[in-house]
């Protein structure tokens, strides 16, 4: 194999791989992208073989007011509405108890604003005590610092339950003794506006427009990246090998973790502390095409508050409440997502059935047959991904972050979701973080 030289070499073709590419590219710099998947987006990903969009990655655009992929949005005419699954208009979500009970959504929709006010209170009230700082896990704060209200219902119990712990789990992708919550309150950032989700044509109508002008090879597998001592990155691939004064490496957190690319010399110390401490989640879905809705269409999403451990199948997205199509899919986040992907297809869609049957079969809707048509992910076992997106581990440090993101020797720089300070576990982090590389190698970082 021919050894291939660049100017700077970007691995991973994922959202900050790309636009650190095309930032690059845009000084002037001659860019080329390896990808080891055989397509381009990384943790986005849309399907098309249910007969409509489904994200099997990302599939929110989070915080409308300031997110840099708006724009991309409206240029491209891809459709997208607002979510609602708080429920704060009180007619977007229907839960329903352990045994198939539809739930009174207002006092359901009440608990959850409780929940929401007893968070505030133990944080900012001058009448309750302030959590303990040598609590750090989200079960722990939950179970010891969170002020409950007395007497409430129990439907009101039910949404107090999902809102501060099912929902926090989900967001993290990760499982409450494992999530540092003081961490993440402290350092995640939201932008604000509300969050959107892309139901038409979805991300990978974005990833294809960015990478239009971009040089990619993908099949592409880094196995070694070396430091050279007379200077500049040699990348060792399963297609040869590649020379450039610098290089961006972008792979998910997973990856690293994994030790799945060799670094020579080894990274630094406290870089390597940084991949071990900060946590990477899991997060799965299964969309499902029937021949018509078994399930209430106006509705946004259902919630189920099941029984057993892991509890399972909590969270319901109706895409055909966007879309028209008979298509809902399933989510499952954390120990949740491990357990279901123990499951082969044909145990998980028949689970996914006979929870169906338990929630809409016997309020109206009639007997749940098999699904048309099914698509499952499994990012966990993606050997290019290995889980979903990073969160904040009991044990991170505040700093693990920066030092993730930390440039090495000038040459060896690093972007991608985990590397954001603030906005990791989102699309427009990743955006941000290849920019941000992109500068650091032109030297222009603070951009003036």
């Amino acid at each position: 194999m021919t050894t291939q030289q660049v100017e700077t070499i970007v691995i991973g073709a994922g959202m900050a791989g790309i636009m650190a590419a095309r930032t690059l590219q845009e000084a002037g710099r001659e860019v080329l992208v390896l990808e080891a998947r055989p397509r381009v987006g990384g943790r986005t990903h849309t399907d098309y073989s249910l007969g409509t969009a489904v994200d099997l990655g990302a599939a929110w655009i989070h915080g409308a007011d300031g997110n840099p992929l708006i724009p991309y949005a409206k240029k491209l005419g891809i459709a997208y509405d607002f979510t609602d699954f708080i429920n704060r208009s009180r007619t977007a979500v229907q839960a329903y108890a352990a045994n198939g009970r539809p739930l009174d959504m207002e006092a359901f929709t009440d608990g959850q604003g409780l929940a929401n006010g007893a968070w505030a209170q133990a944080h900012g009230s001058l009448l309750h005590p302030r959590p303990d700082p040598n609590r750090r896990s989200l079960r722990e704060f939950l179970e010891h610092d969170l002020p409950r209200p007395d007497n409430l219902t129990s439907d009101e119990a039910k949404g107090f339950y999902y809102w501060s712990t099912v929902l926090y789990e989900y967001l993290c992708a990760a499982d409450w003794d494992t999530i540092d919550y003081q961490l993440n309150e402290k350092h995640h950032h939201k932008l604000p506006g509300g969050d959107l989700l892309l139901h038409g044509s979805g991300y990978t109508k974005i990833i294809d427009y960015l990478v239009s002008s971009l040089q990619i090879e993908t099949n592409t597998t880094v196995s070694t990246i070396y430091l050279l001592d007379e200077g500049g990155v040699r990348v060792e691939t399963n297609q040869g090998s590649y020379t450039a004064v610098q290089a961006i490496v972008t792979v998910p957190l997973g990856v690293l973790k994994a030790g799945d690319i060799r670094f020579v010399p080894e990274l630094p110390e406290e870089k390597r502390t940084a991949v071990a401490r900060i946590g990477f989640g899991q997060y799965e879905k299964l969309a499902m095409r029937f021949d018509q809705f078994y399930w209430p269409r106006d509705k946004q999403r259902f919630n189920y508050i099941s029984d057993g451990e892991p509890t399972l199948f909590n969270v319901w997205l109706n895409s055909g409440h966007y879309t028209g199509q008979p298509v809902i899919v399933a989510y499952h986040a954390g120990r949740r997502a491990r357990h279901i992907n123990e499951w082969d297809d044909a145990t998980f869609v028949a689970e996914a059935r006979r929870v169906m049957q338990r929630l809409f079969g016997g309020n109206g809707f009639g007997d749940v047959p098999e699904p048309e048509a099914y698509v499952r992910t499994t990012w966990q076992q993606d050997p290019f991904s290995q889980g979903s997106y990073s969160f904040d581990q009991v044990g991170q440090q505040a700093n693990d972050r920066h030092a993730l993101a930390a440039p090495v020797a000038n040459r060896l720089f690093f972007a991608g979701e985990a590397t954001h300070p603030h906005f990791y576990a989102s699309v427009h982090g990743a955006y941000e973080t290849g920019i941000h590389a992109a500068w650091e190698v032109l030297g222009q970082w603070p951009k003036q």
